[in-house]
């Protein structure tokens, strides 16, 4: 039965009829989402799978209600008659629906936030609605190799199956990058755009990137209602952005609130990677540009197939998806921060006129290593005639820019010679212009140094400051548990040689942290675990009993130990010991680090990501949104603003927002 609803019966002594209707409960449930008020999913147990089709409520109630006069038979009067929620007369379905819009509160979580490959297993808690047609597994991928390898070089191949791979390992949700594919027409942007669909079919959405850069697009985010992990346009213009606030959030994936038309604002965290097929330049103002760092381009080769050899190869290519996803997935975990320090030159160097006057005076600021803002100026005006350029920098402007390709900056240098020089720059940056002044694929970062734990054969500090805890041997049957019970032991750790299999008893406030990472095979990898254990705080740090897992100890200082949920990722364990349990170790290698403290950064019991709706939050927020639908910013036409200021004023009518403001007047 599902758990916002019960089966009520009614019955009719006159006409001998049991009435038998659903019933909503009101009280939050597990298998109904409620989202904008209005419903947003209901779970189905038989496909394993949450759905967003109102039309499954209807099958799962009707259905319910059924199987409940099925076996509940003797029990009913007279003749059963059910009010089928497929059924407009009866009423049911208006019920449902004043249910999830007037009566319940919102209550949900995103859905698909991860790839659901066509063999991964699939629990309430995976909120997904949908699978992929295909499994994560490794194959050929032939006719891939052939078109990518034809239609780009191989640096702007790594970039595509990089971003590919960085969606299959959803990395992709914090990665703050978009890519834009830059070229001509018919040179194999879309050819991409199609393979990446068909890759996450059901995952993507299109939108319109023109949008995104208009600051008055009061509905430019709609598109992005569903959440999905790709955003995809063939043919996209970010030529001319008006502000490109809105775009910088989205591949940011920062929380910002949705307003779809005819319904309620609410907010949400968008974990989209953004796909861009365009002709034109995408326009990066300034030095300063937030696209700066965010943007991946990618130009194609220029070369082409044979039409009779191109349709082969699309057509082979859905055979390949699952190695596809594979091969991808691997390339981009060879250097998952590979286009952290990415600059985007031949992107720059189409839209960005300051930046290829730089490049026209590279050889005289290299060779000088500074400049003063006065001869800068001189130059910067002759490139502007010289250029044509239409909309110069003011010299205020140009002071400021300059700054970006510069280390340092001085209102007064006082030379050598007794002289002084105002506004002066110094220490070019011509890191900016490596490599290659065409601004090719970024320099491979150096391998940074990660301090790693060090493992030897030492006095463990554990021992020592665990010596009075209540301690026994492991039974040397395979299962290893305690010898006796608790209650009944009186040895402690100081007692025992740690060498050996035991148990201890530490206080509850003492915490492990289990990695058992494992590597392609199955197998627990020391190296895995060790370069992930690496990177959490500094603390004390044992090599597990079987010698590839690692064991770290922190004192947990948090509100209550008891709140701490046992699962970090899928290979890490948070392991706490309340009431009987215990620790079981065996000493082998061990750092000689104090036992740290920490009181946060653990994830904790039973704690849901939902999203609140947000509404109508204060009187300036319904004040703006009032204005713009009198402006005729939101909607042109006169009927449907007054249909949506009614709508508004009734919600904030009923959170109090309205009434307040009244008040006031």
């Amino acid at each position: 039965m599902l758990d916002f609803m019960t089966v009520a019966t009614k019955y009719s002594d006159k006409d001998k009829i049991t009435e038998v209707f659903p019933k909503f409960i009101m009280q939050k449930s597990k298998d109904l989402m409620i989202r904008g008020r209005d419903f947003y999913a209901i779970w189905d147990e038989e496909r394993h799978l949450w759905s967003t089709d109102e039309d499954d409520v209807v099958r799962l109630v009707d259905r319910a209600m059924s199987n409940w006069v099925r076996d509940n038979e003797e029990r009913i009067f007279g003749e059963p008659r059910i009010k089928h929620m497929w059924d407009s007369d009866s009423g049911s379905i208006d019920k449902f629906h004043k249910y999830c819009q007037k009566q319940m509160r919102d209550n949900y979580h995103d859905l698909d936030e991860e790839l659901i490959f066509e063999n991964t297993e699939t629990t309430r808690e995976s909120y997904a609605t949908k699978k992929l047609p295909y499994p994560l597994v490794e194959g050929t991928y032939e006719a891939w190799d052939k078109l990518v390898g034809t239609l780009y070089d191989e640096d702007e191949r790594h970039k595509i199956e990089w971003a590919i791979g960085s969606i299959v390992s959803g990395d992709s949700r914090t990665i703050q990058k978009f890519m834009v594919l830059y070229g001509a027409a018919g040179t194999g942007k879309s050819t991409i755009l199609n393979v990446v669909q068909e890759l996450f079919n059901g995952y993507y959405c299109t939108f319109e990137a023109r949008a995104l850069g208009q600051a008055n697009n009061a509905f430019a985010l709609e598109p992005f209602k569903s959440g999905p992990l790709v955003a995809i346009q063939h043919d996209g213009d970010l030529s001319r952005i008006e502000d490109n606030t809105r775009l910088n959030s989205l591949v940011s994936h920062e929380t910002m609130p949705i307003n779809e038309k005819f319904k309620g604002i609410y907010e949400s965290k968008f974990k989209c990677f953004l796909f861009v097929g365009t002709n034109r330049p995408v326009k990066i103002t300034d030095g300063k540009s937030g696209l700066l760092r965010r943007l991946i381009d990618v130009n194609p080769s220029g070369r082409k197939l044979g039409v009779r050899e191109y349709r082969r190869l699309t057509k082979q290519i859905p055979f390949e998806l699952g190695a596809i996803a594979y091969h991808c997935l691997h390339v981009y975990k060879e250097d998952p921060d590979y286009y952290d320090d990415y600059i985007p030159k031949n992107m720059m160097s189409a839209s960005n006129d300051f930046y290829n006057f730089v490049c026209d005076a590279y050889s005289v600021f290299k060779k000088q290593d500074g400049t003063s803002l006065k001869a800068a100026w001189e130059m910067y005006k002759q490139y502007v005639e010289e250029a044509k350029v239409f909309t110069p920098f003011s010299k205020r402007i140009f002071k400021e820019e300059l700054k970006n390709y510069f280390w340092d900056y001085e209102d007064r240098v006082d030379q050598e010679d007794g002289t002084k020089l105002v506004n002066y720059y110094s220490k070019f940056r011509t890191d900016i212009f490596e490599e290659d002044m065409s601004g090719g694929r970024k320099k491979e970062k150096e391998e940074e140094s990660v301090h790693l734990i060090e493992f030897k054969e030492q006095a463990s500090i554990f021992d020592a400051i665990c010596a009075e805890c209540p301690a026994q041997y492991a039974t040397v049957e395979d299962s290893e548990k305690p010898l006796q019970k608790w209650d009944n032991v009186t040895t402690k750790l100081s007692d025992l040689d740690t060498s050996k299999v035991h148990y201890v008893r530490v206080p509850e406030n003492h915490i492990v942290i289990d990695f058992d990472i494992r590597d392609e095979s199955g197998n627990k990898c020391f190296e895995k675990n060790l370069q992930e254990a690496s990177k959490w705080p500094p603390t004390y740090a044992e090599v597990s009993k079987g010698g590839n897992g690692i064991h770290l100890h922190y004192i947990y200082a948090g509100d209550d130990v008891t709140k701490l949920s046992r699962i970090y990722t899928d290979d890490v364990e948070v392991k706490v010991f309340t009431g009987n349990s215990s620790l079981r170790r065996r000493l082998s290698r061990c750092n000689d680090l104090p036992v740290a403290t920490i009181s946060s950064g653990l994830p904790m019991k039973g704690v849901k990501k939902v999203r609140n709706y947000e509404g109508l939050k204060n009187e300036q927020h319904l004040r703006a949104i009032l204005r713009r639908h009198i402006n005729k910013e939101i909607m042109c036409n006169t009927k449907p603003s007054v249909d949506m200021i009614y709508k508004t004023l009734e919600e904030a009518y009923e959170r109090s927002v309205l009434r307040r403001w009244l008040m006031h007047l």
